[in-house]
């Protein structure tokens, strides 16, 4: 069902997401984890029209004293968990050959920080699935941690004036190697699938030539409002949050290989719900960057899964079945 509008504000809220992400591999050898995840859902559409994000800080003191305060979230300074907008939906320029998108850079002069991601994300909306949403566009992001940004995928969920998803757009790194990619999809509304083949090399032990089953649920909750929201504040947002659930099996001539995903609620971003949040994990970036080799490591140095150069297929590499190598021996 669409998500319910609020004739006071007809945005969606801003929204921090909790939930897990997951990593299970099947083929050469087995290796799974699931780890909590954290997405910042930032209603880019809401702050390129002049609505702000909340700017959260704690006072810390010493032997009775008030020293100052600590910033934790913020759009305009630095901070513990910092939203810059210029860390999104960059080197678009090999995007297409597209001239609206060529000249991007151009368009955004007189534009401000947040007008310019809206207007670069209604381009690569635009370049990747034809059109772009005509409503609200979301954007579940990793922000800033202590000044570093990493992320190895986010999400932008667009909507129409009903509020029903109706356009996905993956942004995609390849940790090892500093690049990015973008898939876009259209949905058809609160639960789709759709299959492509995989063209962008993200992990070191996967080939090129495989294919990308995803599986994507986007539907409204009235659960999980943040403690110390007012009652006021939980009866006009909380039915307006999300629940997003997208998985990808990736599979090649093999069978299925790997199968990874996301499943996270959203709840208001409000002082409360962001204290609470970093409280818990405040170091989310630094900690995903360490997890991330820490398992490439044990896949490859102690589950004995061979390495896969850049772009290399399955044919040409060290994973390649035993009954293609003895037909390639016999040719």
């Amino acid at each position: 069902m669409p998500i319910k509008e609020d004739s006071s504000n007809s945005f969606l809220p801003h929204q921090l997401f909790h939930g897990t992400t997951w990593h299970s591999r099947l083929l050469p050898n087995v290796h799974k984890f699931v780890y909590p995840y954290r997405y910042w859902g930032v209603n880019i559409s809401a702050l390129a029209a002049g609505q702000t994000l909340p700017e959260v800080s704690v006072a810390t003191s010493g032997k009775h004293k008030i020293l100052g305060k600590v910033q934790l979230f913020s759009a305009k300074r630095k901070a513990l968990q910092q939203f810059c907008p210029d860390d999104y939906l960059q080197g678009l320029n090999s995007l297409s050959k597209n001239n609206n998108v060529n000249n991007l850079n151009n368009k955004e002069d007189g534009l401000n920080s947040f007008q310019a991601l809206n207007h670069r994300l209604h381009q690569v909306f635009t370049d990747r699935t034809g059109s772009a949403p005509i409503g609200d566009m979301l954007g579940l992001l990793v922000c800033r941690n202590a000044g570093m940004y990493f992320s190895p995928v986010n999400f932008y969920i667009g909507f129409d004036k009903q509020q029903m998803p109706t356009h996905l757009l993956a942004e995609v790194s390849n940790t090892p190697w500093n690049k990015r990619h973008y898939y876009g999809f259209l949905l058809n509304g609160t639960n789709t699938e759709f299959c492509h083949d995989k063209n962008f090399h993200v992990s070191p032990f996967n080939p090129i030539d495989q294919l990308y089953r995803w599986q994507v649920t986007i539907k409204n909750t009235s659960k999980n409002t943040p403690k110390n929201t007012s009652q006021k504040e939980a009866k006009e947002q909380s039915d307006r949050c999300l629940q997003v659930r997208i998985a990808i099996d990736i599979s090649d001539e093999r069978g299925d290989v790997l199968k990874t995903g996301i499943k996270m609620t959203g709840v208001p971003m409000t002082d409360a719900s962001v204290r609470d949040s970093l409280q818990k994990n405040p170091l989310m970036n630094l900690t995903s960057v360490t997890r991330i080799y820490w398992h490439a490591f044990k896949l490859y140095a102690i589950k004995k899964v061979p390495y896969i150069n850049y772009d290399e297929k399955l044919a040409d590499s060290q994973q390649q079945p035993k009954a293609l190598k003895k037909t390639g021996s016999d040719d």
